[in-house]
């Protein structure tokens, strides 16, 4: 279904950057229901999660390594502090950000102080019995 969305924005001339803003905005709703300051979309680290998820949809495998270590993907950003959530399994975003939310690790990700930008990205591997990957990148 999402893909089926997804194509259908991309005929009616919405971009996937208006998909990515959802997920920034779902990912803004959690932290301010816990007190947090809201996050906004960053195109670089869109493009940073989405080779990590391109990465663990290649190798069919869910691992921080997949695209390289962390610490070598995220230097070119020059944060002082970055988060990396990733995942498989799951179709739909809301069931991705549903699983973080109930994961102490990745719950931690989510909320952490200071951050002001995220990035999130998908991809797929129909061959692999988690057929989705995903992959966000929080910063300050």
């Amino acid at each position: 279904m999402r893909s089926a969305v997804l194509a259908l924005g991309l005929l009616l001339g919405i971009s996937t950057a208006a998909v990515a803003a959802d997920y920034a905005g779902a990912i803004s709703s959690y932290r301010r229901s816990k007190g947090m300051p809201a996050v906004k979309l960053d195109a670089k680290l869109n493009a940073v999660a989405l080779k990590q998820a391109q990465a663990m949809s290649a190798s069919g495998s869910v691992s921080h390594s997949a695209g390289g270590s962390f610490f070598t993907r995220i230097k070119p950003l020059k944060k002082q502090r970055a988060a990396e959530n990733i995942g498989a399994g799951f179709i739909s975003f809301a069931e991705m950000l549903k699983q973080w939310e109930n994961s102490a690790g990745h719950r931690e990700n989510l909320l952490m102080p200071g951050a002001r930008r995220v990035g999130v990205a998908f991809a797929d591997n129909a061959k692999s019995p988690y057929r989705r990957f995903w992959a966000m990148l929080i910063t300050d």
